[in-house]
């Protein structure tokens, strides 16, 4: 039978004796899989998590359902290969731009900085990212968006640790709780640009004011060098 199926670009009715031509010209497997992430990207970043199915995803990369059962066992586990390829891409952006800097301090304000040039520029990829996050609401073993927070929590909390054992940070600073109101505030920013959304501080100049604040109030010497 015919099916709709996205060709160079766009959607038309392909006949069966093409879509079979079209399933032999393979690639590689990797090269398959990130095609098919990126298409999964733009199909949840358009219609959410629940009213994006397989059937939409393998669509929109130009292939059958079976194909993209050759590389996933099912949704689930295509949507968490996406938010993992997500984290990955934003972890490494920021890491590259945090080690430019010579202390722990300047590092988190390039950090926070980092991630609001990435979710801007990446909208669609986010977007995605935090559409999909309804899915472990039910019930799932997939926590890619948790385990992140706790690992961005971790290494912001060694950062200001180090601050302190170095004489950057104030000494008396609580870092574990100090960290999750520096994490807090880079969240509604992602969250923002991701959807869209209007805050108080989603323009670039305020919310890096406010990073600045809040990371100068326990600076030893109220301001943030390197």
């Amino acid at each position: 039978m015919p099916a709709v199926l996205k060709v160079d670009g766009r959607e038309r009715l392909v006949p069966a004796a093409e879509r079979r031509a079209m399933a032999r010209k393979r690639l590689p497997a990797e090269k398959r899989r990130e095609s098919i992430l990126r298409a999964a990207e733009r199909c949840l970043a358009r219609r959410g998590y629940y009213s994006c199915t397989t059937a939409d995803i393998a669509a929109e990369a130009g292939i059958t359902e079976p194909i993209l059962y050759q590389h996933f066992d099912g949704k689930r586990d295509l949507v968490e290969g996406m938010r993992q390829r997500t984290v990955q891409d934003i972890s490494e952006y920021v890491v590259r731009r945090v080690l430019k800097r010579t202390t722990q301090l300047a590092g988190l304000r390039e950090a926070a900085e980092a991630a609001f040039d990435f979710t801007r520029r990446h909208r669609s990829k986010m977007r995605a990212y935090y559409y999909s996050i309804p899915e472990l609401g039910r019930g799932g073993f997939h926590r890619t968006p948790v385990d992140r927070l706790h690992r961005l929590h971790a290494a912001v909390t060694y950062m200001l640790e180090e601050g302190q054992r170095l004489g950057e940070v104030v000494p008396g600073l609580k870092a574990e709780d100090f960290a999750w109101s520096y994490i807090a505030l880079m969240e509604i920013v992602y969250i923002a640009n991701a959807l869209g959304l209007e805050v108080p501080f989603s323009d670039k100049r305020t919310y890096l004011e406010l990073v600045e604040r809040l990371l100068c109030s326990v600076s030893t010497t109220g301001e943030i060098r390197g």
